[in-house]
């Protein structure tokens, strides 16, 4: 066997060991508890409780796989099947992009602007967890996702059915759909990295998450946006807004894009890491 007892306690040296290497201590505490908690159900007071529990021969080869994986540079939320999203679970696996921190942030700031919305599309959805976190803060609102992917689409699909939140995933390519309907807000987390800036990127990103839902071609950055401001300016309604995470770097050509006389609001917003990451514009 590869630990030296079957003890809790030993277990979790034997986790945070084969770790250490490649996470920070905090890192390692909170993997270790996602995983007990994902596999044993046990709450943090009881995992302090039970450090001498005996786990089974089963239970600890599963706790070996978690670690294998995590060695094979695997991200740990494919390897949990799921991850919290702005109050929400939602599965996610490689067919779509693991949802981040700073497309929280984006929700955060949809949510407090001063508007209840009643029709929302969400562009490039990928696993749906704009469109679902937007549905679940505006229960009253038609929710449209689109995305490219059929894979990504059959994702979002099982997220709303795990969630029960009622949104209208299509597949489509959004060069060529054209909606018929107007819309309160238009938000878009769209693929903006271009294809140069993948050598510098972790593996974990580039081996397993859809370079689909990254890369833009390097001649040609702002293709996304350009089609989704035209969306916008097609399919927005008067005073309806558009919300746009952005690459970090782009933040000036993007802002260019939206036109002074049919924007009448053009708003840059900073995440939490102080980096340029969102656009919100409201449509004169």
């Amino acid at each position: 066997m590869f630990v030296a007892d079957n003890r809790l306690s030993t277990a979790k040296n034997y986790f945070y060991n084969e770790l250490n290497a490649s996470f920070t201590p905090s890192e390692c505490k909170s993997m270790w508890y996602s995983v007990l908690l994902k596999f044993f159900g046990w709450s943090g007071s009881e995992i302090l409780l039970k450090s001498e529990e005996r786990l089974s021969e089963s239970d600890l080869l599963r706790i070996r796989s978690v670690v294998k994986r995590l060695q094979g540079n695997e991200p740990f939320q494919h390897i949990m099947g799921s991850v919290y999203f702005a109050d929400i679970e939602l599965m996610i696996d490689s067919r779509a992009l693991i949802p981040r921190p700073e497309t929280e942030e984006l929700v955060a700031c949809i949510a407090n602007l001063p508007i209840e919305f009643e029709s929302i599309l969400d562009l490039c959805t990928g696993s749906g967890c704009i469109a679902l976190a937007l549905k679940n803060i505006y229960h009253r609102a038609r929710t449209i996702g689109i995305d490219d992917s059929i894979d990504a689409i059959h994702l979002a699909r099982q997220n709303a059915a795990s969630t029960g939140l009622d949104v209208d995933f299509q597949q489509a390519n959004i060069f060529e759909w054209q909606p018929t309907e107007l819309f309160d807000l238009l938000v878009s987390n769209p693929p903006y990295i271009p294809d140069n800036e993948a050598i510098g990127m972790a593996s974990h990103v580039l081996n397993f998450e859809p370079h689909m839902a990254l890369f833009v071609p390097d001649d040609d950055p702002m293709l996304f946006y350009r089609r989704i401001v035209q969306l916008a300016l097609s399919n927005l309604k008067s005073e309806g807004y558009l919300a746009l995470e952005i690459h970090e770097n782009k933040a000036k050509e993007t802002l260019e894009l939206l036109d002074s006389k049919q924007f009448k609001k053009r708003d840059i917003i900073v995440d939490l890491q102080g980096k340029h990451r969102m656009i919100l514009a409201q449509k004169s």
